[in-house]
């Protein structure tokens, strides 16, 4: 639960298109800026930079009329203390923006925790996350992908403007905007560096819903769709092609000096198609 360079950037993306207002950060976000990072950032007032926590950060650089937290634990002496795991009996107030910065993915129930999310957010506001996606296994209990964002945030659960970015922790100058992939198919992104999620959406309808299914398998069901379809549709020639090719693999696979390496250099391969960069629905965005 912190403000890093990236998170930082995102805010000042959003803050260009709405006023923050009444904030709710889940957690308090500390501040893990470095002297460095105030330099490329260009902040001139360095002073509110100097607290441990960026309430005043979200008040004097962002705007925000008020910021509340709420955490699990007083150990960081949040506002209200909420276990996010369980359904909140009685909201008492409402945001108009909620920031969750690195907090999602230590909590276990976590469609219930977006629930409770959405709740906690006026009808018209705004809802921020920046989560770990890729290469942090272990940081928490998740890990999160484009899929479930655009699946939940969409207008037919009472959400609209989404917007899904891929933040590559080792690089300061660029972002990657997910598109919404065509109908059926994946965005599946592999990568040798640690990758964070950053996505905003704007709430819509008071009462939202999570009626969510993986895309694809929804393109399936309602088009009666297989694999075995798939292939009888191609002609026999490449048919043919691909049987002798699949063959050639298998023979490969089985030969003892040689399916070890043949093996690692396949899979090598299968994840060389999905590393992130490559990926046609990624739209490259200098920062």
């Amino acid at each position: 639960m912190g403000l890093t360079f990236h998170e930082y950037k995102f805010l000042d993306y959003i803050k260009k298109s709405k006023e923050f207002g009444d904030v709710l950060t889940l957690g308090r976000l500390e501040i893990l800026l470095k002297k460095n990072d105030l330099s490329e950032l260009q902040v001139i007032n360095e002073k509110d930079f100097d607290e441990k926590y960026s309430e005043k950060i979200l008040i004097n650089k962002f705007g925000a009329l008020s910021v509340t937290s709420i955490d699990n634990s007083n150990y960081e002496n949040a506002t209200e203390i909420i276990d996010l795991n369980l359904p909140i009996k009685k909201i008492n107030k409402q945001y108009d923006t909620i920031i969750d910065f690195g907090t999602s993915e230590h909590i276990f129930n976590v469609a219930q925790c977006l629930q409770n999310i959405a709740n906690l957010c006026k009808n018209g506001g705004f809802i921020i996350h920046c989560l770990p996606a890729n290469n942090n296994c272990g940081h928490g209990f998740w890990q999160f992908s484009p899929e479930l964002f655009f699946s939940l945030y969409n207008e037919k659960n009472g959400f609209s403007d989404t917007e899904v970015h891929i933040i590559d922790l080792t690089d300061m100058k660029v972002w990657w905007k997910v598109n919404l992939q065509n109908q059926g198919e994946r965005i599946e992104l592999n990568s040798d560096v640690p990758l964070y999620i950053a996505s905003k959406t704007t709430k819509i309808r008071e009462n939202t819903t999570q009626i969510v299914q993986q895309s694809d398998y929804k393109f399936l069901w309602k088009n009666k769709y297989s694999k075995s379809q798939k292939i009888s549709k191609k002609n026999l020639i490449s048919r043919i092609a691909k049987d002798t090719k699949t063959s050639f693999k298998s023979l490969l696979a089985k030969l003892p000096f040689i399916k070890d390496y043949y093996l690692k250099f396949e899979q090598k391969k299968l994840s060389n198609k999905k590393f992130f960069k490559k990926n046609r629905y990624l739209e490259k965005k200098n920062k």
